[in-house]
């Protein structure tokens, strides 16, 4: 007959089908609900449940799970932290062999999904009560699962009674000084006293150090009064002293401390030793894991092998410029889709995918430039290219120091850096800081000691814009840009030639300005997902993709460039390849939508337009050095050069004069027969006047070699002639001939 009463005790345990059929660990939850969907997150281990919520663990049937892994799954409240406590004593009685408790603060992650592969992100913690079915509700599969098992912190041991018992039984000595970690906090145990209360729960998760075995800590983890989870680093160096920049650190977190608990408090940490072992790093990027290959980490957490081993730490706090925002379904359909058509767009956006290759490619970083009048959406270009990453403070500025832009490019290390308004940093300091970028490191510093400090190192692809371009900017001040500075700033025309400004598709938009307001839109309300999806892809193919890339890259220097193009321009080259390349990938791997060779023919139309800017495929510097010559004669031929016929120090011709006196000028005639001048420079002139800036002798075999001088009969000085000059005797001069003035090389 039916009766309102719970089956008798023993009561068997739900899930015992799949205890007989699935030989790894055993997932135990509380609740049914919480079971469905914990077998959703962890199809290969049998889950089981028993009856009758936390209070009724004492009256379940333990024994099947006798010499059994065990994992035990808590609701995030007290009733589940005592339902598991419970649990783990019921397990040591039937032997179990081994059981472990997940940490509820490592579930404290974002589930991210592109085309089935799983990446997590930092979150708010779990609400009082969670358990696996709110996972499932958040959008958790079995692949962030599994993906989260590869965090040492995940999972905590838990002591058996019968170890406790030993424990208790190792000596006779009276305990003093020892700690004692619960739910309300940390205690102090001493020998005839109450247990007294030092502070909050804290609890010390890791030994930490950086890449080179110093800068020892301690990781903490502890939640603030509005039960935000904290991860904090406690240097080791703060313990020196009375360690009360320890107590400092954390109360400025949010750890509640007893009046009189500092000093047990800095006890209970300092003698502190977990098993854990992490890396700290300042930089972002790709990290050496070992053999598996290379780890890239983030400020929300690593991706890659061994990622729970490395732990991102600035000095300036952990920055919040890598956010993240709705799901990549979203981005895809809301901000990608847009780009397509577009080719600027699609070459800012592919831009924040070749980044993270500079490593496992081993190539150099390098920036681009999209420089245009006002509003022609060069700005909208940025702000969709660091939807990719993060939000709206994850796009730059130029005004900044270059100190200041070291340590940006520090902490955007393997991932794009974007810039906006070239003009807003001083003309004095752009060029340098251009090749400082792209060089990966910054200055050599002094350290307290005298000795030299590490530098700041790091690889990026850097994208700016701005109404004027670096040659103009440096022009402000008097200065020519070099050719290596424009080499590592490749300057694109944002206008892409259709009438709308960088645009070329409206996507069914009025107006250029109503398409960029859309873009804007759709950038601050999706953002993030892409670039953490890109980067775990990538973390999975790394022996694969740089061997795709090369071959990508030699098929565009083909197609683009022909057998006589000069370095130059295929350095240059290569790194649009890059970005070609890097979006055809983020194409292939179902993060973009785009179809296929779109990305890739975005970046050859802005090669293209970069080397119709440059002038063609030659050497920049050559032609710097000859425009340069040809501008001094042109504009001192009058000036600073003595007519052939009428000698300096004949007085009775003309008046003295000419106090900057370059040399001589003659008449003559060309190739052609026409009248020209041909001038003789001397020797003191051409090296301290004419080729100021340049290596005279590199300019001198430039010009010989193109037959704009007269070669003389020094080997190792062949820009120099001996000349007879009217009342001056014979003298070393540089003989330039009209042929100069004749040259297309510009």
């Amino acid at each position: 007959q039916w009766q309102f009463k719970a089956p008798p005790a023993p009561r068997p345990l739900l899930g015992l089908p799949d205890l007989a059929a699935k030989p790894g660990p055993v997932v135990i939850v509380e609740g049914e609900k919480a079971r469905d969907a914990a077998v959703s997150l962890f199809p290969a281990n049998p889950v089981i449940t028993w009856q009758g919520g936390a209070q009724a663990v004492s009256k379940a049937d333990w024994s099947p799970l006798s010499g059994r892994e065990c994992w035990l799954w808590p609701d995030n409240d007290p009733a589940g932290e005592k339902a598991v406590r419970d649990v783990a004593a019921a397990l040591a009685t039937v032997n179990a062999e081994k059981v472990a408790v997940f940490n509820l603060a490592a579930f404290a992650r974002r589930a991210i999904e592109a085309s089935g592969t799983a990446a997590l992100a930092d979150a708010d913690p779990l609400a009082d009560g969670d358990d696996a079915a709110d996972l499932l509700g958040r959008g958790w599969t079995a692949a962030h699962a599994a993906l989260l098992l590869q965090d040492p912190d995940t999972l905590r041991p838990v002591e058996s009674a019968a170890g406790k018992a030993e424990a208790a039984n190792a000596s006779e000595a009276p305990k003093t000084g020892r700690f004692q970690l619960d739910a309300k906090g940390v205690w102090l145990i001493e020998t005839d006293r109450a247990p007294r209360w030092v502070c909050a729960p804290v609890e010390p998760v890791a030994m930490v150090r950086d890449p080179k075995n110093a800068g020892w800590g301690l990781l903490v983890e502890f939640f603030d009064p509005d039960k935000t989870l904290h991860r904090v680093i406690v240097p080791a160096a703060l313990f020196r002293g009375d360690g009360a920049e320890v107590a400092g650190l954390l109360l400025d977190q949010g750890l509640r401390i007893a009046p009189r608990g500092k000093p047990a408090l800095i006890e209970f940490l300092q003698t502190a030793s977990p098993k854990a072992r992490a890396r700290v790093t300042q930089r972002t990027g790709w990290h050496d894991a070992g053999p598996d290959g290379a780890a890239f980490v983030l400020p929300g957490g690593a991706i890659g092998p061994n990622a729970g081993a490395w732990i991102y730490e600035s000095e300036g706090g952990a920055p919040s410029t890598f956010a993240l925002r709705d799901g990549l379904k979203y981005w895809r359909e809301e901000v990608a889709s847009l780009c397509s058509g577009n080719s600027r767009l699609l070459f800012a956006v592919s831009v924040c995918f070749a980044s993270p290759l500079l490593y496992p490619l081993g190539a150099e970083s390098g920036g681009f430039h999209f420089r245009s009048n006002s509003s022609d959406g060069k700005t909208t270009a940025l702000r969709v290219a660091a939807s990719v990453c993060g939000g709206a403070d994850f796009m730059q500025r130029w005004r900044a120091t270059s100190n200041g832009l070291e340590a940006l490019a520090s902490a955007h290390c393997d991932a794009p850096l974007l810039l906006d308004e070239l003009a807003q940093m001083e003309a004095r300091e752009a060029g340098e800081t251009c090749y400082m970028l792209a060089n990966g490191s910054g200055k050599s510093r002094a350290g307290r000691t005298g000795g030299a400090r590490d530098r700041a190192s790091w690889r990026l692809l850097f994208l700016s814009c701005g109404e004027i371009g670096l040659a103009e900017h440096l022009g402000e001040i008097g200065k020519t840009p070099r050719a290596g500075q424009e080499l590592r700033l490749a300057e694109i025309p944002a206008d892409a030639g259709a009438g709308l400004g960088l645009f070329e598709n409206l996507h069914d938009y009025a107006t250029g300005s109503d398409f960029a307001k859309a873009l804007d839109r759709a950038a601050r309300r999706y953002y993030g997902t892409a670039f953490y999806a890109f980067v775990a892809e990538l973390a999975k193919n790394q022996e694969a993709v740089p061997e795709l890339v090369r071959e990508a890259q030699r098929k565009f220097e083909a197609h683009c460039l022909n057998d006589a193009a000069h370095g130059q321009a295929r350095r240059v080259a290569g790194r649009f390849a890059l970005v070609g390349a890097a979006g055809e990938l983020a194409t292939k791997w179902g993060i973009t939508g785009w179809e296929p060779g779109e990305a890739m023919r975005a970046a050859r139309t802005c090669f293209d337009a970069w080397l119709s800017r440059r002038g063609g495929q030659g050497n920049q510097e050559e032609k710097a050095m000859l425009r340069q010559v040809r501008e001094f004669i042109r504009r001192k031929g009058e000036s600073a050069f003595t007519d052939w016929d009428r000698p300096a120090n004949d007085t009775d011709k003309h008046a003295p004069g000419k106090p900057d006196r370059a040399g001589y000028r003659r008449g003559c005639h060309d190739a052609e027969g026409n009248d020209a001048q041909e001038y003789f420079l001397f020797n003191e002139a051409w090296r301290g006047v004419v080729c100021k800036g340049y290596d005279a002798a590199a300019v001198g075999r430039l010009l010989v070699a193109k037959g704009y001088c007269r070669k003389g009969s020094e080997t190792d000085r062949p820009w120099l002639v001996r000349e007879s000059l009217p009342t001056e005797g014979r003298a070393r001069v540089v003989h330039i001939l009209p042929a100069l003035f004749d040259s297309d090389d510009d």
